[in-house]
């Protein structure tokens, strides 16, 4: 078990740039974008079209209007607005072309049933020949050895409590703490286990961007139900247990516009937040 934690630990340093979700938990539609290249990418002078589709409780939609922002990366002001019609549950957004190498936005919004809905993708075009702004400082390897030599000084510390809320007939879960320095700093994960003997495959899910708790754990059971260990740990040292009242007294005091975590301690690189 120590060694299995230990593993997830490690991994989880690399994965830490997890993409945020485009799709809620839980929703009633779909949007299905297809591009002209299937890998989502073109020459710089080439020009992009996404194929738009939208669906509710899994039904094509049609005549449905959908209205388009498109722009460069970030899209600090769209240079492109319009919106077609959807004709057979189908219709086709002219994105442009880029002189550059670099990215272009496209955010779409559709209005059914009195609802709007909302989506985002983009394309690239050249991206292979983008260039860092920030150069490698000089001594960088030698201070990320350093720093990963001092954190294996530090034995592996975690505690584990079983959840019997989250636990079935089939599975177990496990709210599981791992202290990660001298400091004190800490991680949060729920751990499913399969309820019989065996060795399983592990499934390891990092967060995604921005403080936030871990949502619905028995959402993703059926890995467990399906001979998976599955471990979905948060990063900020938040305990999942807390009430959302608590959870966002927090966020409120530690991620505000004028504090935000990315920018925590950013005047040093041995206090940097996110190293």
């Amino acid at each position: 078990m120590k060694r299995l934690l230990l593993s997830v630990w490690l991994l989880s340093l690399s994965l830490l740039s997890a993409v945020a979700e485009n799709y809620p938990y839980k929703s009633d539609v779909l949007w299905v974008t297809v591009p002209n290249h299937a890998d989502w990418l073109y020459k710089t002078g080439e020009k992009a079209t996404v194929e738009v589709q939208f669906y509710k409780y899994g039904i094509p939609r049609d005549n449905v209007t959908v209205t388009y922002e498109i722009g460069g990366d970030m899209m600090p002001v769209a240079d492109t607005k319009g919106s077609i019609t959807l004709k057979n549950g189908r219709g086709v957004i002219p994105v442009g072309t880029m002189k550059e190498p670099g990215f272009r936005d496209c955010r779409l919004k559709a209005t059914v049933d009195g609802k709007t809905y909302s989506h985002h993708i983009k394309v690239g075009f050249s991206p292979e020949k983008l260039h860092p702004y920030t150069t490698m400082p000089s001594d960088f390897k030698e201070f990320w050895e350093k720093a990963k030599a001092e954190q294996k000084e530090f034995p592996l510390t975690y505690t584990k409590e079983h959840v019997e809320k989250y636990s079935t007939d089939k599975i177990d879960c496990y709210l599981v703490k791992l202290q990660l320095n001298k400091r004190g700093q800490c991680v949060y994960g729920y751990l499913f286990y399969p309820k019989k003997e065996g060795k399983f495959p592990v499934v390891l899910c990092p967060p995604g961007a921005g403080i936030k708790t871990i949502k619905e754990p028995l959402r993703h059971k059926y890995y467990a139900e399906q001979g998976c260990i599955r471990f979905e740990f948060e990063i900020h040292g938040l305990n999942p247990e807390m009430s959302e009242e608590e959870f966002k007294e927090i966020s409120n005091a530690f991620n505000g516009r004028e504090n935000g975590y990315l920018t925590n301690g950013l005047d040093s690189r041995d206090n940097y937040y996110m190293k």
